[in-house]
């Protein structure tokens, strides 16, 4: 073996390492939660949580999300009698509005009802939502929760033991992606449990870390309020991490609940989760812009490949062979582990979904201008918003060529701290 199949080797061999620890960090955090919730009974996990406050779950709606009627429903199924849902819609001709209006005709039973809220609250269009849901609500905890999410009956138990615990400021969710049909939707679904859950996990486990997903969040009113409340990130994009982050910075602890949520993705086009990962990867640049640049070395796939491609010889093929299976195999556990059963097209998707993380890391690094929710911005220090201008087919191409002069807007911003 000479010195360029050895150092290709290396390279492949420490990022497998780091995957694995990363794997093996989640499933010990898995198996340790779930044993700990199957040797506490209920009964007695809320005789030593219970603090009767109210909950308001505020649950911002933007178009017809797959499934959204049945993600609704599952709210209606909690085993808590004291909770409200509010369900936020920017315009009455959402399409959303008429789901979500049947929902509340639906269910008389509960605190339920829809709230037409500001656009201009915020410049972030979800932080506007939740801005008027927050000023309807009357409960001492709130918990944001995304249209696209389905919970199972003790969802709002296991969010009030995890904030029961002490110095306990914010408490997220695990997210598992379920309901695939589309190839997108099954890329989509994979990318979430494969990629974004063992690493938010081992992020927690191994150090002082918490990823918070806006998915799902829990919080009391009064330490919203203590660390600025939802103005404080109305103009940044990566809103949820930064309300971790804020709430870090105050002296609270961030929490991850691994009782997990379910993000329906049932007909999600390839495009579109393209599009959202790229826009997640951009955020990630934003805030973290060291960490983001090394994120291509921790999957093995990728490090391999180039090494193949670099220098093409039987061990650097090995390698390819053994980071593929590493990571097939990898995928397979985690997605049992999460759902409990695993469908065969995953275990060559994983391969498929590595090659397509280099293509939205590759947007990210080129580009810092996103599409949120019908509207065009860059994107500044802390994933700060900066409206850009709209897209035409004439603009487009003159964006293509003016890609770096977006990357120095940014620049600019950062260092004028602005």
């Amino acid at each position: 073996m000479d010195t360029l199949e050895l150092v290709f080797c290396a390279a492949t061999l420490l990022s497998a390492t780091v995957y694995v620890v990363m794997h093996a960090a989640f499933h010990v955090r898995v198996v340790r939660d779930r044993f700990l919730r199957s040797r506490d009974s209920y009964a007695t996990r809320h005789e030593r949580t219970t603090t009767h406050e109210f909950v308001s779950i505020l649950k911002p709606l933007a178009g017809s999300d797959d499934e959204l009627a049945l993600n609704l429903a599952s709210f209606a199924r909690l085993a808590d009698p004291s909770y409200e849902l509010l369900l936020g819609i920017a315009s009455l001709r959402d399409p959303a509005c008429p789901i979500a209006r049947k929902f509340v005709d639906e269910h008389p039973e509960l605190r339920a009802r829809v709230v037409l809220t500001n656009s201009d609250a915020a410049m972030n269009p979800k932080v506007a939502q939740l801005v008027g849901l927050l000023a309807c609500a009357r409960g001492e905890i709130v918990v944001i929760s995304d249209a696209n999410v389905r919970v199972g009956p003790q969802y709002l138990a296991h969010l009030r033991e995890a904030l029961a615990l002490p110095n306990t400021g914010l408490v997220t969710s695990s997210i598992v992606g379920a309901g695939e049909v589309s190839l997108g939707a099954s890329l989509e679904n994979l990318q979430l449990m494969s990629h974004i859950a063992p690493g938010v996990a081992a992020l927690d486990s191994l150090t002082p870390t918490t990823i918070s997903i806006g998915k799902s969040m829990a919080m009391r009113r009064v330490d919203l309020a203590r660390i600025g409340g939802l103005e404080s990130v109305a103009n940044l994009l990566a809103e949820d991490h930064m309300l971790g982050v804020q709430f870090a910075a105050a002296g609270f602890k961030v929490r991850l609940c691994t009782d997990p949520v379910h993000n329906y993705n049932v007909h999600t086009r390839v495009q579109r989760s393209l599009e959202r990962h790229t826009r997640w990867a951009k955020m990630r640049r934003c805030i973290a812009p060291l960490p983001f640049y090394f994120e291509p070395l921790l999957v093995p796939v990728l490090v391999a490949s180039f090494g193949l491609l670099a220098h093409p010889s039987r061990a650097t093929a090995l390698a390819f062979v053994a980071a593929s299976c590493l990571q097939m195999a990898g995928a397979i556990l985690v997605v049992l582990s999460l759902r409990g059963r695993m469908r065969a097209v995953f275990v060559p998707l994983e391969i498929i979904r590595s090659f397509a993380s280099l293509y939205m890391w590759l947007c990210a690094v080129c580009s810092l201008r996103v599409n949120w929710r019908g509207h065009p911005f860059v994107l500044g220090p802390r994933s700060r918003l900066i409206s850009a201008p709209e897209s035409t087919p004439g603009s487009r191409a003159r964006r293509r060529k003016g890609v770096w002069s977006q990357i120095r807007l940014a620049r600019l911003v950062r260092r004028t701290g602005g």
